[in-house]
Parts: structure tokens; sequence; C-alpha cells
């Protein structure tokens, strides 16, 4: 499966958390990174990867066999997504979009609009925005409940996506994540756990995992618990 992401070298977040999840589902990743960064206690710098390098990457993963699901994580601006989109043209197969504009620290990541990440919209496309993400991506507000999360969810998928998890991490309370689908929302129930400070990436995980699943052909529900689960254990343990 392709990762396409931003390389964070520690490998707590990023790219190598993205291929740590994927190994440990028993994977086959391609590692393809949208960009070069350094994130410190104090230091923060990114650096774009050239879009003609980034689509030759993706082109020559392709020639060497098939891609059965796509993992999008950091993308730092219209012409690197433009030329990814360009290299994987006509290939089937699931799409996990992660929408990170911004670290968890609120340093920038990306370029991209909401206008950008809703064009991807596809019936074999999920979208995993955590709360602040999906109030982003709908143009402003608060998604702080369950019920909001629902809401959230429903009417991103109303613009032509396959499913839609809206991740509940941030919540304070409990860590429910609600999954919408055309037809149905289906509630993700978990234990909060509290996280190790060097335990992050969960996100990265958890989108990596879900896409793994989804391009073994499982169900976006049966995917997204399996996916939950993998996330649940690595708070656990620490380990993939």
């Amino acid at each position: 499966m392709l990762l396409c992401a931003g390389h964070e070298p520690t490998g707590r977040a990023g790219l190598l958390a993205d291929v740590a999840a994927v190994r440990a589902l028993g994977g086959a990743p391609v590692a393809v990174p949208s960009a070069q960064t350094a994130q410190g206690r104090g230091t923060f710098l990114y650096q774009p990867t050239p879009a003609r390098v980034l689509g030759a990457q993706v082109k020559a993963a392709l020639e060497l066999g098939p891609l059965h699901a796509v993992k999008l994580g950091q993308v730092p601006g219209p012409a690197l997504l433009a030329a990814l989109r360009e290299a994987l043209e006509g290939v089937d197969a699931w799409w996990v979009v992660d929408p990170v504009v911004r670290t968890s620290r609120g340093e920038p990541l990306s370029k991209l609009t909401r206008r950008h990440y809703l064009g991807l919209a596809g019936p074999k496309v999920v979208l995993t925005p955590n709360l602040d993400e999906a109030a982003w991506l709908l143009g402003g507000g608060e998604v702080r409940s369950v019920e909001e999360a629902r809401e959230a969810g429903g009417a991103l998928v109303a613009h032509g996506f396959g499913a839609v998890l809206v991740k509940g991490g941030h919540r304070q309370t409990g860590a429910v994540d609600v999954l919408c689908l055309p037809d149905r929302d289906v509630v993700l129930e978990g234990e909060r756990l509290e996280r190790a400070p060097e335990r992050r990436g969960t996100g990265c995980r958890l989108a990596s995992a879900l896409a793994v699943e989804l391009g073994r052909s499982r169900t976006p529900t049966a995917a997204a618990r399996r996916a939950k689960s993998y996330v649940t254990r690595y708070l656990r343990t620490g380990r993939d």
C-alpha cells in the first residue's frame, strides 16, 4: 500500500509511524515522503518534496506491482496533491485521507484549503478528521459532543465520501469515534487512555491501519474497528 506523508525522523508521527503501523498489521508499505520535517521541543521546519520527484516515486512503485490502498497524510501544497493524483490516475484503490494541516501544537503543515480536501471526495475515499479538523472542513464552528461529531461526519459524507471517521481522541471524556457512512452511522466506543508524551502519531497510525484493512477488502466498519483496536493496543503498550 502507498503511504504519502511527511518524514519526521524520530518516527513518533508521520511517515515512519505509518510504516510501523502497516508492518505491524502484516502489510507491505511503499513510503513516499511529501516533505522533510524537523519537529522538536522548540525547532520546527518543513521542506516540501519537489512535485516531480513525488510523482516519479509513485509511478515507479506502480511499475513494480499493484497498490491496494493509499494513505494520505501531510500534503504541503496543491502542486504535490496534483502530482499525486496524476500519478495515481486510473488506479482502483481505497484512499484514506487524514487532513493534517497543523501539528498538535498548532504549527502549519500545509497550504491546502478545505476545498482541496472536499475535492477528493469519492465512493472509495475515507476522510479521517479529528474534531477540530472536522469543524474546519465544514467552514468553522465547533465539534465537541458525539452528536456533533455524527452531524459533522454526515455533512462531510454528503460531499460524496465513501465514509468519514470523526476521531474523538481530543474529547476530554471517553474515546468515542464516529464512523459515518452514506446509509448509517456507527459509534465506536473506546476507553480513554492516558497518552505518554512520546506516543504521538496516533492519528497517523489509525489512518494507516484503516487503509491496510480496506486494502484487504474489509468493509469500512470492520476496517475501522480493527484500526481502533490496533491504536488502543499501541497506547497501552507503546509497541506497534
